[in-house]
Order: structure tokens, then C-alpha cells, then sequence
């Protein structure tokens, strides 16, 4: 039986990230944290956005930017002045191609409901609405609490690793 490829044997780096943010309804957004996981380096990053900062991760051609939903992390990239990735896998589309016609009528497409189909240890939904309503405040970043910003960082890192294992889950279905 031929093994199958993985990511890492197309790409030097996979990086599965995830943005808090809040629309200002001008095409941008108000990025409040970034938090991302380098797959082939272990290499993690969890960042409060407070003024300009350079992005952390690579997003180069050898690269895979990977994330749920992904036009909205590549908004928040735009929103930063950060470089758009070169390579991008949106799980929130590859669940979608790869359930079609075996999800229940009532199963969405989030990622908690992509978890919950496979079995994968996710947040309930009340709670990622709660730390939604929290990254929507209208204040600066500067204005949130030592409390906060630590809850939304920890939530933004939930979701990175919920969508590493989703990642898991998808890549052998992947047409590479």
C-alpha cells in the first residue's frame, strides 16, 4: 500500500492560524490578536495586536497558510500590511467538499460543527459567541483588560488548534 503525502512533503512549512477582530466596515478590520502554529517547526505564536508589528510566521511560495474560514484571516492580513499568503487551504471549503451529501440537513459548516463530526474535542458554541461579542466591542486593543486579552487569545488559540486537528482529519482527502 503506497503511503500517503502529507502536507509537509509538498510544502517546507504549514502554518494554521487564526485572528479576533472587529469589522469597520470599510473592507478592513481591527485585529485584535493573531495566534498561528508552524507545523514542521512546532514554532507558536500568540500575538495581541496593539499598533504595527510585523507578521510573525512565513508566507512565502514553500509555504501553506491554512485556517477556517480563511478570507477572513487573509482580511486581517490586508487589515496588518502583512503579505498575503502565497498558498492557501481553507478547511471551512475542504469540509464542506469532502461532507457533501453526508451531513444532516441541521449541521453547519463551523468549525465547532466540523469537529463535533468528527469526533474532535471543541468549544461549545455559546462560548466562542461570547468571546466573539468580546472581540466586537467598539474600544482600541489598548483598552482591553489583562483578563481579556488573555480569554481572546486563549479562544483564538482553541481555534488554531481545533483546525490543525480538523487539518488532520482532511488531508487525505486533499487533491495536491
Amino acid at each position: 500500500m503506497t503511503p500517503v503525502p502529507h502536507l509537509l512533503d509538498y510544502f517546507r512549512e504549514v502554518v494554521v492560524v487564526d485572528t479576533e477582530f472587529r469589522p469597520r466596515g470599510d473592507g478592513l478590520q481591527e485585529v485584535r490578536c493573531v495566534c498561528a502554529r508552524q507545523l514542521a517547526s512546532g514554532q507558536e505564536h500568540r500575538l495581541w495586536v496593539d499598533g504595527l508589528v510585523p507578521c510573525p510566521y512565513p508566507t512565502g511560495s514553500d509555504c501553506l497558510f491554512v485556517a477556517h474560514y480563511a478570507s477572513a484571516e487573509l482580511i486581517s492580513h490586508r487589515s496588518l500590511a502583512w503579505p498575503q499568503p502565497t498558498n492557501i487551504l481553507d478547511t471551512c471549503v475542504e469540509f464542506s467538499a469532502v461532507t457533501a451529501g453526508k451531513r444532516g440537513l441541521d449541521q453547519g459548516r463551523k468549525l465547532p460543527d466540523a469537529l463535533a463530526y468528527f469526533r474532535l474535542p471543541h468549544i461549545a458554541q455559546e462560548e466562542k459567541d461570547e468571546m466573539r461579542a468580546l472581540a466586537l466591542v467598539d474600544r482600541r486593543n489598548s483598552e482591553y483588560t489583562v483578563a481579556e486579552r488573555s480569554a481572546l487569545l486563549d479562544y483564538c488559540w482553541s481555534d488554531v488548534h481545533g483546525t490543525a486537528a480538523l487539518l488532520s482529519k482532511l488531508e487525505a482527502s486533499l487533491c495536491l
